[in-house]
């Protein structure tokens, strides 16, 4: 029942087990039509916790299955063949060969093996296979899919049709860089931001900063539109690459951006391609008539040389490199293990000493120094082990499991003080700097009403005016359709859920909002009993049909509740497992991922919910609670 430890990223933990032909699974479930819910439930929570036990690491830790991502792959094979050595350039080779395996019938490329199409991977993957060369019969395979990827942008309306100005930029840029498309319509990236005092940088760039910087220098490459533009990139350059060196010391100085192989191989690929970098094998550009080993600077070579020996440590064995490595050659993930615990403690296991020992591990990964990129003290935690950028997002879910054992520990209590230090002025939350104006970090429904539960129950009291005025926030972020909506997550689901089990907490689930909510989530169930992440025609996911569980049940609606919990009663896979779906959020609107514990984590937490139901008459004695924030219920979701 355990999964390998060393399974490959991009491959399922449970092949052979979770691909059941439709008629399979319908037989499955015509022989547990005579065996009552409760018993269902029970068996499913069985399963999934037995599965879960089973899994976890001697650490208290989970490995969480990563598949392999498309333009992580791309911006390795790229950064390696244009800055390193001849041994780079085979595991370039074989990540293109990688790229070629996994391309999409209709010509694009997907985030992940096997998801649909999109712009930016898809742009990516052209430019590794245009320029890293293979010997025949694999280069004139290169030439076919490439062919294939163009015909396939501009089907889709070319990258002049992304809204988006950033990923247009990103997408233009890699293109020119391959000499498939042209630079000089791109709009101009501001270097000269990275000019501004840190406090005011930290509000414009956030956690955007490695990808601005590597924009800035890849357009440089093109020659900057205008004398005064080209000195101010001659001027500015310096500071930039400063920059990029703060980012990767205060990441614990391994070579990463992000944890990201994608991020680091775009950051390599911007410093080599600009004429500024000397390495062992550096190679002449289409077009640019020069090679980039001319004039070496100090910091960018630094900068490059750790790059790249993170790329070389996090290969995968076929060639790969997976989304969100992390920062260790081992990948350490944070998370999805925290998911995993918090449903484990929910089904009843708190006390266990297998999640004593999962709760030590996550206290360890507690960050102990400041991040003054970000002007975070100490005390939050990152997706990524005790290194990486400290956020809200995922220091959420681990206090979510400090919760449910020592009250007192240090750590929960660091954690708490950290979370009410990360509030922004107007009383919500974001994602890793406070009071951003980038609105991909800006105040977050979603993370804001996690923020006030975890404060709420850990002992902090309604009438606190921080949470008065994060509940203020909040409720005036109601869409006019009664829903809610999140930075990190597809669809109207997981938002309105984390209001909607808030407002529940407080004694509120009766309130105007809280109805309009539960109206806006009810809605959105398909008639197969499960929700989606709203896409039209896109079938629904276990994440948000579990989220929607979770806040129907919250509410009191015990037969909403069952209906979605059938649903994942009938898609619970024989191992115990639930197939994730593609609901996280990397890139809005362009780069979406699934997560496996998450799903696993949250199937449980609602089949646990579900099944400790009353009886459906024992619920009709709610009581009716007025809503005291005035002004609440209008306005859309920014």
């Amino acid at each position: 029942m355990s999964l390998p430890l060393n399974q490959h990223p991009h491959q399922h933990p449970h092949d052979g087990l979770d691909r059941q032909a439709p008629i399979e699974r319908q037989a499955r479930i015509e022989r547990q039509t005579g065996i009552d819910r409760q018993t269902r439930l029970e068996g499913a929570v069985a399963a999934s916790t037995g599965l879960l036990l089973a899994t976890q690491l001697p650490t208290g830790a989970w490995t969480n299955p990563r598949p392999a991502a498309v333009s992580g792959t791309a911006g390795a094979a790229l950064a390696l063949h244009l800055a390193g050595t001849g041994a780079d350039r085979a595991l370039a080779e074989g990540g293109c060969a990688w790229l070629l395996r996994v391309r999409n019938p209709d010509g694009g490329w997907g985030t992940l093996e096997g998801f649909p199409s999109d712009v930016v991977a898809t742009c990516m993957a052209a430019a590794a296979l245009t320029l890293v060369p293979r010997p025949d019969p694999g280069d004139a395979a290169a030439r076919e899919a490439v062919a294939g990827a163009l015909a396939w942008l501009g089907a889709a309306g070319g990258v002049e049709a992304v809204a988006d100005r950033t990923v247009r930029q990103l997408c233009s840029l890699v293109l020119a860089l391959a000499g498939l498309g042209d630079a000089g319509g791109v709009s101009r990236v501001p270097v000269e931001l990275v000019l501004l005092p840190a406090a005011l940088r930290r509000k414009v760039l956030s956690y955007l900063s490695p990808p601005f910087v590597a924009l800035a220098l890849l357009q440089s490459r093109f020659g900057a539109p205008g004398p005064l533009a080209r000195g101010a990139l001659a001027a500015v350059r310096p500071a930039a690459v400063r920059l990029l060196g703060a980012v990767q010391y205060q990441e614990g100085d391994v070579g990463s951006y992000g944890g990201d192989p994608w991020l680091t191989g775009l950051v390599v690929t911007a410093l080599a391609s600009t004429g500024s970098v000397a390495s062992p094998g550096s190679v002449a550009l289409p077009g640019s008539g020069t090679s980039s080993g001319s004039g070496a600077e100090p910091d960018d070579a630094r900068l490059v040389a750790a790059g790249l020996d993170y790329l070389r440590a996090t290969v995968q064995p076929d060639g790969s490199w997976c989304m969100i490595h992390g920062m260790e050659t081992a990948r350490v993930e944070v998370t999805g293990p925290a998911f995993a615990a918090a449903a484990l403690g929910t089904a009843g296991f708190a006390d266990d000493p297998r999640l004593v020992r999962t709760r030590t591990w996550l206290a360890d990964c507690q960050q102990t120094a400041p991040f003054p990129l970000y002007d975070c003290p100490p005390g939050g935690w990152t997706w990524s082990g005790p290194k990486g950028w400290p956020n809200v997002l995922d220091s959420l879910a681990v206090l979510e499991v400090l919760l449910q054992g020592d009250r007192d520990a240090p750590a929960l209590r660091r954690g708490l003080d950290w979370l009410l230090a990360r509030q922004d002025r107007r009383g919500s939350w974001s994602t890793f700097v406070r009071n951003t104006l980038v609105p991909l970090d800006g105040p977050c429904p979603y993370i804001t009403a996690k923020a006030l539960l975890v404060l709420h129950e850990a002992g902090v009291p309604a009438s606190d005016p921080r949470l008065v005025r994060g509940l203020r926030w909040l409720l005036r972020r109601q869409d006019r359709d009664g829903g809610f909506r999140a930075l990190w997550h597809r669809g109207v689901v997981p938002a309105t859920v984390a209001v909607l089990r808030l407002l529940a907490a407080l004694g509120r689930s009766r309130s105007p909002v809280a109805r309009r909510a539960l109206d806006r989530l009810r809605a959105a169930q398909l008639p197969d009993g499960s929700w989606s992440t709203g896409d039209r025609g896109e079938p629904g996911t276990v994440d948000e049909t579990a989220r929607a569980v979770l806040a129907l049940a919250a509410c009191g609606d015990g037969a909403g509740a069952e209906r979605g919990a059938d649903w994942l009663l009938e898609h619970q896979r024989p191992d115990g497992s639930w197939e994730p779906g593609r609901t996280c959020v990397y890139i809005r609107d362009h780069v979406h991922y699934s997560d496996f514990l998450m799903a696993q984590g949250l199937a449980l937490s609602a089949l646990a919910a579900v099944s400790a139901l009353p009886a459906p008459s024992d619920l009709s004695g709610a009581s009716e609670v007025s809503e005291p924030v005035a002004g609440a219920g209008t306005g859309d979701a920014r």
